[in-house]
Formats: structure tokens, sequence, C-alpha cells
């Protein structure tokens, strides 16, 4: 005889839609290994995890740098026949770039291109931030260049961090005509990216240049923060002790 509970239960089996809602809380929550027990506990119930679920345990672990784990789950819907969409592309990769596995994160990327899965702004903006802190600026240019051709619009956060990598490289030419495109291409231009381009003006002795720069920004209602002003300080301080020493030469 069937007890009363043992129905209870068969009928009230949690669905798989009811996993990921589940899941996908746990893990933004920080609560992975949870995430992992209720995931093995689904199969043991006999459901089978669908891409969401897939997606939103891997973007879990990857988050919290259990990337090795994540591998293992994708490896593990290929054998499903479960093939792989951006999201869960995109989180890989970040995840492999954020422990530094640079040269995987870019197989990866090919093997997305190769099945085409067509990479989102967040998938370019992590190869991008990863190729310029790689201080190999002109590839990640290359890949901006893909990304506008194939529809893809840059954000705001993607020029930033391109504007960054040419200052980083002393390259301030580059970074002013990359500003100058980023607002023909419609992307407004905010504290941050102006922040960074009076850092490099500043760094190149250019201060003039920097003092432009921060009059335009705010004739464009952006207000400056603490960083502007201690740049632009500095800036100043360090001209002006140029010229008190080439005066007493």
């Amino acid at each position: 005889m069937v007890s009363r509970n043992t129905a209870f239960c068969g009928i009230c089996k949690p669905s798989s839609v009811i996993y990921d809602i589940i899941i996908n809380r746990l893990c933004k929550d920080g609560f992975v290994d949870k995430a992992k027990e209720l995931f093995s506990k689904m199969k043991g119930f006999g459901i089978n995890p669908d891409m969401v679920i897939y997606g939103s345990l891997i973007d879990g672990l990857c988050k919290n740098e259990f990337v090795d784990t994540a591998k293992e789950l994708l490896f593990e819907m290929k054998s499903r026949k479960i093939n792989p969409d951006v999201v869960v592309y995109s989180s890989l990769i970040h995840g492999l770039c954020c422990v530094g596995n640079w040269n995987e994160a870019k197989s990866l990327f090919v093997e997305m291109l190769d099945q085409g899965v067509q990479p989102s702004v967040v998938t370019f903006s992590v190869m991008i931030d990863e190729l310029c802190k790689k201080g190999m600026i002109d590839e990640a240019n290359v890949l901006l260049e893909m990304m506008i051709e194939r529809g893809v619009n840059p954000d705001t956060i993607t020029y930033t961090m391109l504007l960054d990598g040419f200052c980083l490289l002393g390259r301030i030419d580059d970074a002013r005509m990359l500003f100058v495109l980023m607002t023909s291409n419609g992307c407004k231009s905010d504290v941050y990216s102006y922040n960074i381009l009076i850092n490099g003006y500043c760094k190149m002795g250019k201060v003039e240049e920097a003092m432009s720069l921060y009059r335009e920004m705010v004739s464009k209602g952006i207000q400056p923060t603490v960083v502007t002003y201690t740049t632009l300080l500095a800036g100043l301080l360090h001209e002006s002790f140029v010229r008190t020493v080439g005066k007493g030469k």
C-alpha cells in the first residue's frame, strides 16, 4: 500500500522550472554549494537539467571561481546534446579570465564562433578587457571592429576598457580618437571615460588638454569626482615643478 506521504511527494515533485528558480537564487546569493547539492538531488529524482538550469549553475560557479566544476558541467551538457548558448559561453569565458586561464578562454571564444553562437556585448567586453590588461591593445581593437561588424553595439564600459588600455601604453592620441569614435557611434561618455582620458593627458604632461576635457565634461553636465580633481591637481603641480626646475637651470 502506498503511503499518503509517498503519494503526496509524487504529486508535488517540483518541475525543472522550480529547480531553476531556486538554483538561480542560491547562486546569486552566493550559496553555490547548496545550488550544487540541489542540482545533484534534482538529477537523482530523474529530472534532467535543461539549458537554463545549466546556465544558472555554470554562471554561479564561475562567479565564485569554481571554474573547473563549471567546465565539467559544460562537458556534461555537450554529452547530453545540449548546445551551450551565449550565456553559458560568456560565463565560462569570464570565469577563465578571472582565474588567469587566458588561452583556454580564447579557445572557448573561437569555439563559440565556430558553433555559430553570436557573442554578446558582455562576451566581447570580457575578451577586450583581458587583452587590454595584457597590453595587447591592437588585438583588443580588432575585437572592437569585429564586434561592430557583427552588429553588436559596444557600450560605454567596452569603450572605457579600450581607453584605459591605450592610456596605459601612453597612446594618448589613439585614446582620443577612440573617445571621438565612441561619441560619434551614439555611445555617451561618462565621468569614468573622462577621468581615464584626463589622467592619460596629465601623465603625458599635457595638462592644458586635460583641462580642456574637464571644461568639456562640465559643459555637458557631467559632475566631476574626487578622482577628476585629484588627477588635475597632480598634473598641475607636476607641470609647475617642471617649470620651476627648468628656470633653475
